[in-house]
């Protein structure tokens, strides 16, 4: 009988630390898919002035202050601009470092999640590490591949980390003039940061002053009006000379449409848990926020008839704050870009803000029920809530790797476009994956590359023989399977793998020789296309995203009679290997 009870203690105590050890899987599996899929090149908004930009007047000496605080579209981002440079400025621009910093901080807002939940469940060990794993799940789910691989977007998770210190700070033993001025000081680092950086003053409020009821506040009522007052006096900062951008007003479309705008927002919440490739993903999201919503009521009304336990309200006031902050940003967001539609609210970008009423409510829902635990109702309603968190994310999950990898691809297509953008007339995908504005990628591509910050070089020639060509080793690693003249353009249709790894080539080039004259290089596929038909022909997901297609202009293509051929182009090497199949075509 001991010997059985040793084994089984044993038994115990691994099933203990494997459950401890259950929330890395979420980051190791992001760190996977980042090693993957990050790519070094500049996306939309970073060809911008005010962020590109600053890498050229740093090299020039021309960069100011005021450079900082320049508005971008709603926001003003004076520490992410410090934090580009930091990381940019002696690595070449290398936007994967922007990348792997915002899986930092998505560490640190998880290592903070976890310290206040051993606050919030100190004499329960169990129910905090499977709190804390469904946290981990939500924090670093994939479904964010927009906010994980565009390094900009760490501008994303500087705020929660702001709102999250801030939480850790009111649970240690500093006296409250220090707490007060050490969150004043993250609220104001949180206001410039992102648009809705401003909501740190009013989430914070409550914990620092309410904790203890209205008799509390009137405690601390000086101390109180001072945050208000720098709540007001960076808004008023804030909205020096601000240029509030063209969009239609919430109660403009709140009269037209109120089912829009409500629609809007619980899309916004249930995003995170939503698969967006699916045909009725926005009806799913539409009815998670709704089910979010009806929670945090039902939290609130909990919260209203426990208001003078002082002791209970302590360990609720972090998760009210946190899911507070994700409340009113999904309304932050509502207020500026209902009218747009909830299938934008849905974009992956904004997830962590559902993340953050999610992981609320994660803490909220077993906390108010820990008394009464014991129940078999109250343990089975927990369970079903836990089980349909673990079913939506496995549902959303796949979408996300993929979504992930198509990203991936999409960005490796935008640094071709980059490299060729002096060679090459202005291509469709350059527009589409680098920066609409054709001229001004153009413009700061020069800039840049003349002063040196990045370290590869941009091509200048067209000839084939500039670059270096790996042939097939044993079997074609694509071909081109239409071609065809459609009015004054060529259309090209095939697929292609990339010639050194087991998935879909970075891009595509196309040559054209003319008899008697050397070949060029003419254009650089239009997009990838998934070929599900392919990974069920050969077995195998990675020609899944290996299609591809193309409509050049004839105009772009040299007179005569032309042989037009297909590459796989590898952006890292610069190596190009030859697909089967070539195009004959009299372009007169």
């Amino acid at each position: 009988m001991p010997e059985i009870a040793k084994i089984q203690s044993v038994r115990f105590a691994a099933l203990k630390w494997l459950a401890r050890l259950a929330w890395l899987l979420p980051p190791a599996a992001l760190a996977v898919l980042l090693r993957r899929n990050a790519v070094n090149v500049p996306y939309w908004d970073e060809w911008d002035d005010d962020l590109g930009g600053l890498f050229a007047k740093w090299h020039d000496g021309t960069l100011r202050l005021g450079d900082f605080w320049v508005q971008h579209n709603e926001s003003r981002l004076v520490l992410p601009r410090l934090i580009y440079l930091l990381l940019g400025g002696f690595s070449h621009w290398n936007l994967c470092r922007e990348v792997a910093f915002t899986f930092f901080l998505a560490g640190v807002a998880a290592a903070a999640v976890f310290w206040l939940g051993k606050k919030t469940f100190p004499d329960r060990p169990v129910l905090r590490w499977l709190a804390f794993f469904f946290a981990s799940l939500l924090i670093f789910s994939p479904a964010q591949f927009e906010a994980w691989l565009w390094g900009m977007e760490l501008i994303l998770y500087l705020p929660l980390v702001c709102i999250l210190a801030s939480l850790l700070m009111l649970r240690t033993d500093f006296s409250a003039q220090t707490k007060i001025l050490f969150c004043a000081g993250l609220a104001t680092a949180s206001t410039y940061c992102f648009a809705n950086g401003l909501l740190a003053w009013i989430v914070l409020f409550p914990p620092l002053f309410l904790s203890e009821g209205w008799s509390g506040l009137r405690k601390k009522s000086r101390a109180a009006l001072c945050w208000l007052f720098g709540l007001v006096g960076n808004v008023a900062l804030y909205f020096q000379d601000y240029q509030f951008p063209d969009s239609p007003g919430l109660w403009s479309v709140l009269r037209a449409d109120p089912w829009r705008v409500a629609e809007y927002f619980c899309a916004f919440l249930g995003g995170p848990l939503t698969n967006p490739n699916a045909d009725n993903a926005v009806p799913v999201a539409v009815t998670i926020g709704g089910a979010e919503l009806f929670l945090f009521a039902v939290v609130g009304v909990a919260v209203f008839r426990r208001r003078k336990d002082s002791a209970q309200l302590q360990r609720l006031w972090p998760w009210l704050t946190l899911g507070g902050y994700g409340l009113l940003s999904a309304l932050l967001a509502t207020s500026g870009r209902a009218a747009f539609g909830a299938q934008q609210a849905l974009s992956s970008r904004y997830g962590i803000f559902g993340v953050c009423a999610l992981v609320g409510l994660i803490y909220l829902l077993p906390l108010l029920a820990v008394n009464r635990l014991e129940k078999i109702s109250f343990r089975t309603a927990l369970a079903l809530l836990a089980g349909a968190v673990i079913l939506l994310h496995a549902r959303a999950f796949p979408a996300g790797v993929e979504n992930f990898s198509v990203f991936g691809l999409e960005l490796l297509h935008a640094k071709a476009c980059l490299k060729f953008i002096d060679a090459l007339p202005s291509q469709p995908a350059t527009r589409q994956f680098l920066c609409p504005n054709f001229s001004k990628v153009q413009r700061m591509a020069a800039a840049l590359d003349r002063d040196g910050v990045w370290n590869y070089s941009l091509h200048r020639s067209r000839r084939l023989a500039a670059f270096k060509i790996q042939p097939a080793e044993v079997s074609p690693i694509g071909r081109i399977e239409i071609g065809r003249v459609l009015g004054t353009n060529l259309f090209l249709s095939g697929w292609a793998l990339a010639a050194t790894r087991g998935a879909a080539a970075d891009c595509v080039l196309f040559t054209a020789e003319a008899a008697g004259a050397e070949p060029e290089i003419v254009a650089l596929m239009d997009q990838h296309r998934l070929r599900p038909d392919l990974a069920e022909k050969f077995q195998d997901q990675k020609f899944r995203a290996a299609g591809w297609d193309k409509l050049c202009p004839l105009a772009d293509l040299p007179k005569g009679a032309l042989t037009i051929k297909a590459w796989s182009y590898a952006v890292a090497t610069d190596r190009l290997t030859p697909l089967a199949g070539e195009i004959r075509l009299d372009n007169p």
